[in-house]
C-alpha cells in the first residue's frame, strides 16, 4: 500500500472522528445529540412530512408558505425508518461520507497527482466547515455531497458509452444540476457554469452534458430565482459577510485564514497556465469575491479552496529546501493551523446549544401552554421551541422566509423594551402574543443591559403575566387573557 493511500485512508478516518466527537461529547453530557437551530427547524417540518405529507404553510407560522427542500424530503423518508431523531443525526454522517467517497472518485478521473488529491482531501476534512455541515441536519450536507457528485459525474471518462449510456448519462447530470439549483441562486448559477467551465479545461468532456446546464438553468428561473426575490431583508444587524467568510481559525459558515492563505497560493501557482484556462481562472476568481460578500456561495468556495489549497500543500511537500526541517516545521505548522481551528469548532458545536434546560423549558411549555400559542423569544432560540413545545413562534432563525419580519421585529422590540405596562399590554395582544422566553443571554445583553430593566421590571404585573416555567437558564411568562 502506498504512502499516499495510508495518508488518505487517515484522513478519512479522522473526518469521521470528527463527525462523531461532537456528538459523543453531547451523549455524555447528557444534551441533546442533534447540535445547532435550524437543523432543529428542518427535522420538524421533516417529520410533519413524513406524517401529513408535503404542507402549504409552516404551522410554526402559518402566514409563512412552505419552501420546498429536497432536504427536507430525505429527512421525512429517512425518518419513517428509524425515527426523525436518528434521521436528523444519521442523513448528515452519511452525506459527509459519501462526499469523502466522491472526493476520491473525482480525484482518479481527473488524475490528480497523489500529493495534490491527498492534500485538497486534508483541507476539505480538516476544515470547520466539514464539521460544522455534516454534524447538523440542514441543507448544506446535501448541497456539499451535490456538489462534489456533480463534479464527478462531469469528469471525464475513458470508455465512450453508448447512444443508451449517454442519454442516461445527460438525464443523471441533468437531474442533479436541477436538484442543486433548488438550493438558491449561487448554487443554480454554478450548476449552470460548471459544464461549460469544466469542458474549457478539458474537451474529452461530453457535449451532450450540456444538457444540464439547461436543467440548472429552467430551475433557476422557475424557483430559485422568486425565492430570492420573495426574501424578506432582516431589520436587525447581522455580522458582516467578510466576518462570516473569513476568520482567523474559521467557523461553522467560513473558511479559516490559513485555508484562504493557502488558496490564494495555490492560484499563484497555476496562474501560470491563465492563457489555457482563463475561463476558469476568472470563475475562481469571481467565487471568491463573491463569497466574502455572499455567505451561501461559501459551500462553494471551500471546494475550490480546498483544490487549491492542496496543490500548495503538495508544492511545498516536493518544492526543494536547503533544510528539510524546515519544510517538515512549515507543513506541520499549516497543517496545525488548520487542525487548531477544526477541533475548537468541534467542540463549541458540542458544548454549545442547545441545552437539556433549553429542552425542558420547552416540553414544559408544551404542557402548560394552550394549543396554538403564539411564543415571543429571541429569533436563535425559535427552533427549539418549536421542536419541542409545538407551538407558534412570533419569530424564528428563518427570517428571510417570515412574512413581515420588519413589523414582527417591531413589535417585539415594543414589548421587550415597553417602559409602561399599557404599552406592553397594547403589544402583546396586538400580536396575539400568548407568552413570553426569556433567556440568560438575552438578560446579559443580547437584548437588555440592566436585571430590572423595560420588560423585566413590568413582568412584576401579575395581572399581565404569570411565569410557567423557571431556571437559571430560561423563563417562561405566560401572558394572561385581556378580560382575566
Amino acid at each position: 500500500m502506498s504512502a499516499d493511500r495510508t495518508i488518505r485512508r487517515a484522513i478519512i478516518a479522522f473526518g469521521i472522528f470528527l463527525l462523531l466527537l461532537p456528538l459523543a461529547i453531547r451523549a455524555l453530557h447528557h444534551a441533546p445529540l442533534l447540535p445547532g437551530g435550524a437543523g432543529y427547524g428542518h427535522a420538524r417540518v421533516a417529520d410533519l412530512i413524513a406524517h401529513q405529507g408535503i404542507p402549504a404553510q409552516d404551522p410554526a407560522m402559518p402566514e409563512r408558505p412552505y419552501l420546498f427542500s429536497i432536504f427536507d424530503l430525505l429527512l421525512a423518508a429517512v425518518s419513517r425508518i428509524v425515527g426523525i431523531t436518528g434521521a436528523a443525526l444519521l442523513v448528515p454522517f452519511l452525506l459527509g461520507l459519501g462526499t469523502l467517497a466522491c472526493m476520491a472518485l473525482v480525484a482518479r478521473r481527473w488524475h490528480l497527482p497523489a500529493a495534490v488529491a491527498t492534500g485538497a482531501q486534508a483541507v476539505f476534512v480538516i476544515s470547520p466547515l466539514f464539521a460544522d455541515v455534516f454534524t447538523q441536519a440542514t441543507p448544506r450536507a446535501l448541497e456539499l455531497f451535490l456538489t462534489i457528485l456533480y463534479l464527478f459525474v462531469l469528469s471525464p471518462s475513458n470508455p465512450r458509452p453508448s447512444v443508451g449510456g449517454k442519454i442516461a448519462h445527460a438525464l443523471f447530470a441533468a437531474a442533479i444540476a436541477a436538484a442543486l439549483a433548488t438550493f438558491g441562486v449561487v448554487p443554480a448559477i454554478a450548476a449552470f457554469a460548471l459544464p461549460l467551465l469544466l469542458r474549457s479545461v478539458n474537451r474529452r468532456i461530453p457535449k451532450y452534458l450540456s444538457f444540464a446546464s439547461l436543467a440548472a438553468f429552467l430551475v433557476l428561473v422557475a424557483f430559485a430565482l422568486p425565492a430570492f426575490l420573495q426574501q424578506e431583508s432582516a431589520p436587525f444587524a447581522a455580522q458582516a459577510p467578510v466576518v462570516l467568510a473569513i476568520s482567523a481559525f474559521g467557523g461553522g459558515n467560513g473558511l479559516s485564514l490559513f485555508a484562504w492563505m493557502l488558496a490564494l497560493i495555490g492560484m499563484i501557482i497555476f496562474w501560470r497556465f491563465k492563457k489555457r484556462y482563463y475561463a476558469m481562472m476568472f470563475a475562481l476568481t469571481l467565487l471568491f469575491l463573491v463569497a466574502l460578500a455572499v455567505p451561501s456561495a461559501l459551500i462553494l468556495a471551500h471546494v475550490a479552496v480546498s483544490l487549491l489549497a492542496g496543490a500548495a500543500l503538495a508544492f511545498f511537500a516536493q518544492m526543494k529546501w536547503s533544510f528539510d526541517d524546515i519544510r517538515v516545521l512549515t507543513l506541520l505548522v499549516l497543517l496545525c493551523g488548520l487542525l487548531f481551528s477544526t477541533l475548537a469548532h468541534a467542540m463549541d458545536i458540542a458544548q454549545g446549544p442547545p441545552t437539556v434546560a433549553f429542552r425542558d423549558a420547552a416540553l414544559a411549555a408544551k404542557s402548560a401552554l394552550p394549543a396554538n400559542t403564539t411564543m415571543l423569544a429571541y429569533p436563535d432560540d425559535g427552533f427549539w421551541l418549536e421542536y419541542w413545545s409545538g407551538e407558534r413562534m412570533l419569530l424564528d432563525g428563518w427570517i428571510a422566509r417570515t412574512p413581515r419580519v420588519d413589523q414582527r421585529w417591531a413589535a417585539a422590540q415594543a414589548v421587550w423594551h415597553a417602559q409602561d405596562i399599557s404599552h406592553a399590554r397594547q403589544a402583546l395582544y396586538a400580536n396575539n402574543i400568548g407568552a413570553v422566553v426569556i433567556t440568560e443571554a438575552m438578560r446579559d445583553g443580547q437584548v437588555w443591559d440592566l436585571p430590572e430593566q423595560d420588560l423585566l421590571f413590568l413582568l412584576r404585573n401579575n395581572e399581565t403575566f404569570k411565569r410557567t416555567y423557571h431556571s437559571s437558564i430560561v423563563d417562561i411568562w405566560s401572558v394572561l387573557p385581556e378580560h382575566s
